[in-house]
């Protein structure tokens, strides 16, 4: 049978990594092979619960949260404990390490890879740092780089040819496809807003655009709609006077 990755199932670009052994399915064992494809390989956290308990039974840090039914990664992170018997404050110590970790470059080596697994649940144009969203210098220009094309009149297909020629890459590495640029174009975050329970609220992060540009993007998506079962009974629009008027856009 042709081997696949332990973790996503693809068949291709395989490698072999020796990990940290499971200890409860045999503690005299100290290391163990395990086959994945480059891109899961690249992600790797060092931790080894983190790796056996998280990483490899999810495909993300959303889909974690997802399955234990929680409404953030430090609730799921308590009901993995309570299912599995862990000790709670030293997983959350050991998640916050690697949620703060960062990369490193050397005078002549490429930045050291750290777990961007973890970091997919944060919006691209930001990282978590210690519970907090602070803006992605790179990643912000890339955001107000969509939203500004898109004004321009380019569509959601020509946006991704674009980022991809450009070089430009997902918060995971990957090129961009076009589902990924219309959930960037739609979420509140970007003009400074949260979403929690189903609701917005205003956040205490940096916005990346204005308000006024979200709500314009959110007037010209539904306008570009052409059959009309898709239409939605008005697109998510902001009250600017609700929120406290335009927001400060990074610069």
């Amino acid at each position: 049978m042709r081997e696949k990755c332990e973790r996503c199932w693809s068949r291709k670009h395989l490698v072999t990594r020796d990990v940290v052994a499971d200890e409860r399915r045999d503690p005299s064992v100290r290391t163990q092979p395990v086959t994945l494809c480059e891109h899961c390989s690249g992600l790797v956290p060092e931790d080894p619960l983190m790796f056996w308990e998280v990483f490899m039974p999810f495909s993300s840090i959303r889909e974690f949260v997802r399955h234990y039914g929680a409404d953030s990664e430090e609730e799921a992170l308590h009901r993995l404990c309570t299912e599995k018997g862990f000790n709670e404050h030293d997983l959350l110590r050991r998640y916050k390490i690697l949620r703060t970790s960062v990369p490193v470059r050397g005078a002549d080596e490429e930045p050291k890879k750290f777990s961007a697994f973890l970091n997919y649940a944060s919006p691209f144009g930001y990282r978590y740092i210690e519970g907090s969203l602070q803006v992605s210098d790179d990643e912000a220009k890339v955001v107000g780089f969509i939203f500004r094309r898109y004004l321009e009149g380019r569509g959601i297909a020509k946006i991704c040819q674009e980022l991809n020629r450009l070089g430009h890459r997902t918060k995971t590495g990957r090129t961009w496809a076009s589902q990924t640029v219309a959930n960037i174009l739609g979420n509140p975050v970007y003009c400074g807003l949260t979403r929690s329970n189903g609701n917005v609220k205003p956040g205490i992060h940096k916005p990346l655009i204005e308000r006024e540009t979200f709500n314009r993007v959110q007037q010209e998506m539904e306008r570009r709609i052409r059959r009309p079962d898709q239409k939605t009974e008005g697109r998510f629009q902001i009250r600017l006077e609700e929120y406290g008027g335009a927001g400060t856009p990074l610069s």
